[in-house]
């Protein structure tokens, strides 16, 4: 029996015959000759073949993890850290921190056994206006690029290494909120939408896979009233469609959290940060997809001083398992503690 809900052998079948998923493509609705017709013709066998013979599925392989948290240094971006992601953008097979401020992407990676900063690189283009009284941004891996918003600026930042030098070209008008999705803040807000149905921001996370193989999907997006919500979806091999497998819901969640499946067990992980004012003590959680969060816990853990104010996934040191990496800092403050779960 799946950790997710059971999903109906009829909705299974709809995802395997479906091409509604995001990524296909759609197959042309206007006749324009035997070419088209023949191309149309290829795609509609080639499905028919996955679904009679689909891939293979892997099952992801377990790793043992021992849950504490470790401080890695104390680092100075030269302004408040606002977001923050982890990506292997230089390809050396060891991850890096990108570190966003109301100015700069800060890149942040192991040397030796110390966290140094590898590059920055500042936002140019026009400055946002008006500007939300409390400055919000994102970082989010997309292919061999991070993409950096802040809502001081009205331009995005599509970073990317070229040799050895971190580089920036202008993206999108807009905060980046999940590769591929960009959305507008509401005009002097630090949100998304109107006062009534707006969130504070998304994450999504694919390439886990659940227990049996099956790809998963995940999104997570944070209400208006710090109620952190999570849907995941099961797909078929070969994406041929995925169906809806579960819904969870955390109340009292920060602005800082992510997805994650940190055992390789299939089943994910929501990490987030406590929902408390600026300079009260933070609390980070570690949570099981429909696990007891009162209960079951896979960490709970108090910072005294200074708020999460950025997580990230990533393998920093190489060793084929990602940390969770928290950046910590008092409000404010330009320096930032960085801790690493493993």
């Amino acid at each position: 029996m799946s950790w997710l809900r059971a999903v109906a052998p009829c909705a299974l079948l709809a995802a395997l015959t479906s091409r509604a998923a995001a990524n296909d493509v759609q197959a042309p609705v206007q006749d324009d000759g035997p070419i088209h017709r023949m191309l149309a013709d290829v795609k509609t066998r080639l499905d028919a073949a996955i679904v009679a013979r689909p891939p293979k599925l892997l099952p992801p392989k377990k790793v043992a993890i021992k849950w504490r948290l470790t401080k890695l240094g104390t680092v100075d971006l030269g302004a408040p850290l606002v977001a923050l992601t982890g990506a292997d953008l230089d390809g050396d097979g060891k991850g890096e921190l990108y570190a966003v401020t109301a100015r700069e992407v800060v890149a942040l990676a192991i040397k030796g056994k110390k966290l140094d900063e590898v590059g920055r690189v500042a936002f140019t283009g026009d400055p946002a206006m008006p500007v939300p009284r409390d400055v919000v941004g994102s970082a989010v891996a997309d292919g061999q690029a991070v993409i950096a918003s802040v809502s001081a600026w009205t331009h995005s930042l599509r970073v990317t290494w070229k040799g050895k030098s971190l580089a920036a070209e202008l993206g999108e008008v807009g905060i980046a909120v999940c590769p591929g999705e960009v959305a507008q803040l509401a005009p002097g807000r630090d949100y998304f939408g109107d006062d009534k149905t707006g969130i504070y921001g998304a994450r999504c996370r694919r390439g886990l896979v659940e227990t049996d193989g099956h790809p998963l999907r995940l999104r997570a997006e944070l209400s208006l009233a710090s109620r952190l919500s999570v849907n995941v979806e099961r797909c078929a091999a070969a994406n041929l469609g995925c169906s809806a497998a579960g819904h969870f819901e955390y109340p009292s969640a920060g602005f800082a959290f992510e997805l994650a499946d940190v055992e390789r067990d299939g089943k994910p992980e929501v990490i987030y940060a406590a929902a408390g004012a600026p300079g009260d003590p933070d609390i980070l959680r570690v949570i099981t997809l429909g696990d007891d969060d009162k209960k079951h816990p896979r960490l709970k853990r108090q910072f005294a001083a200074g708020g999460v104010a950025g997580l990230a996934v990533i393998d920093l040191d190489g060793d084929g398992v990602d940390e969770v990496i928290a950046g910590v800092r008092l409000v404010g403050s330009s320096r930032v503690d960085v801790w690493r779960l493993e």
